[in-house]
């Protein structure tokens, strides 16, 4: 089948997420565990005693220190959910691993399609979702127990979204274009290698990035070891940067956005191409 129908679809989508609701809900637990545990260690592990900062410094300097250790936090929360989601991407197909299982999936009375859309959605969205709701348990609980111990109570939700809305981030419309495009083609790269490779994808999908990003920049350092793609001024009347964009950047930039659907078909392409008996490593 070919064909895409929504109905089908969407019993599809539900049948796939109550199969593996036990493997979100126990990804859920780990996550949140994992973040709290961090943010445990950040808040109350490293830097300064609380308990000494305010009957040292006052209790605004001591706020002032303990919200850059609820910063850290937030930082550590946006780089947890970018690892996530790549691992969401090479796991697409982590239920295939065995004959059984890829024979029951490729017989599943949907189209490839559907099965393909029915995957990036539970690897994409719920991931997402999942990973956020995962935050902002362990931000709820960190809280609570300094709600508890008489600390300060300095929420980190609300700072989920400072570091994308700060000036350094979308100082331009080119610094937004770069950032969302490197962002969706490094995810793209991850899809590609989550369906290409049989075994270990999300290892052998970073090996092999590893070694092709160490191998083309020693290539571009014998061509030109001094690459700039932005140039700029210091105006001393606003102190201010003025960037401004090398020819080659809009160049780049535009080959980076046109592989990125690229990618996402070669993914199709190669799940189509998927039998229940394939090279050991390889899905082809």
């Amino acid at each position: 089948m070919s064909t895409f129908n929504y109905n089908r679809f969407s019993k599809a989508l539900k049948c796939a997420f109550m199969v593996t609701r036990k493997t979100w809900i126990r990804l859920f637990g780990i996550f949140t565990l994992v973040m709290f545990m961090y943010n445990l260690f950040m808040t109350r592990v490293q830097g300064s005693n609380y308990s000494n900062l305010v009957e040292n410094f006052g209790l605004e300097e001591a706020s002032r220190t303990y919200n850059h250790y609820v910063e850290s936090t937030v930082m550590f929360g946006i780089i947890f959910f970018c690892i996530a989601m790549l691992f969401g991407a090479t796991s697409m197909f982590s239920q295939m691993k065995d004959t059984r299982q890829r024979s029951a999936y490729l017989l599943w009375p949907v189209s490839n399609l559907e099965k393909y859309v029915v995957s990036f959605l539970l690897n994409f969205g719920l991931m997402a979702i999942l990973t956020v709701c995962a935050y902002m348990l362990a931000d709820t609980l960190r809280v609570f127990i300094d709600w508890l111990t008489g600390r300060v109570v300095i929420w980190g939700i609300p700072k989920l979204a400072e570091p994308f809305g700060s000036n350094a981030a979308f100082e331009s419309w080119q610094t937004a274009w770069m950032l969302f495009a490197w962002v969706f083609y490094i995810h793209s790269l991850y899809l590609v290698g989550g369906t290409l490779f049989r075994r270990q994808q999300f290892l052998m999908t970073s090996a092999t990035i590893a070694v092709v990003v160490i191998l083309l920049t020693m290539i571009l350092n014998q061509i030109h070891p001094n690459i700039e793609f932005t140039t700029g001024t210091w105006d001393e009347k606003t102190y201010t940067y003025n960037r401004v964009f090398h020819p080659a950047f809009y160049i780049l930039q535009t080959v980076v956005t046109l592989l990125i659907p690229i990618h996402y078909w070669i993914s199709y392409k190669l799940f189509t191409r998927m039998q229940v008996i394939n090279n050991k490593w390889l899905n082809i």
